[in-house]
């Protein structure tokens, strides 16, 4: 039985339509990951030796991070670490009132100098301005180092601060103790994140 003409042109033709078809499928799959390779990841650099963390802040490197904490009263806390690099290691804490505003604002710094090794802390109201008679500088000095813990003691306008503990209790959980001297009246605290 012979066939139409028409039927042997289909059963050319349909191959080379699949073929094309399947050309602009992989030149479409091409075009795409052309676009999504524009930026390409990069590899990890290696830091130059002053940025790599000195023998004296590579330790600290459990607080790295970000630790968050709800309050009793529903405010939350939150801390978060940079990797340690060189000399310092650098973080912030922020409190989100009931409202969603941001109440408290905190930069921190641990930096090695000489032989010491020192935390530096400065307040600021939730829009940034420094609040009153709190101008100068928090200073702690490192009173102890551990694994997976710190201990700084107040100076100078801090001395009332006998101590800001950091404590990493798990991978996921970090504790931070605040206690004062006795005449100041006020009650030492504790964060969980």
């Amino acid at each position: 039985m012979k066939r139409p003409l028409g039927t042997h042109l289909v059963w050319l033709v349909l191959p080379l339509l699949a073929a094309c078809g399947t050309l602009a499928q992989d030149r479409e799959a091409a075009e795409i990951a052309t676009q999504a390779n524009v930026a390409p990841a990069s590899a990890p650099q290696e830091l130059p030796l002053h940025a790599q963390a000195h023998a004296a802040i590579a330790p600290l490197a459990f607080l790295e991070g970000t630790w968050t904490a709800i309050n009793p009263n529903k405010t939350v806390n939150e801390e978060t670490w940079m990797a340690p690099r060189g000399n310092t290691l650098i973080g912030t804490f922020r409190q989100i009132r009931l409202d969603g505003d941001c109440s408290l604002v905190e930069l921190s710094q641990i930096a090695r100098e000489g032989d010491q090794v020192l935390l530096r802390l400065r307040h600021l109201h939730g829009r940034l301005e420094v609040p009153q008679g709190r101008e100068e500088l928090s200073i702690f000095a490192l009173k102890s180092l551990s694994e997976d813990r710190v201990e700084f003691v107040g100076t100078g306008s801090a001395k009332d601060v006998h101590s800001v503990t950091y404590h990493r209790i798990s991978p996921t959980e970090l504790i931070q103790s605040i206690g004062f001297a006795p005449e100041t009246g006020q009650d030492s605290f504790q964060t969980h994140y």
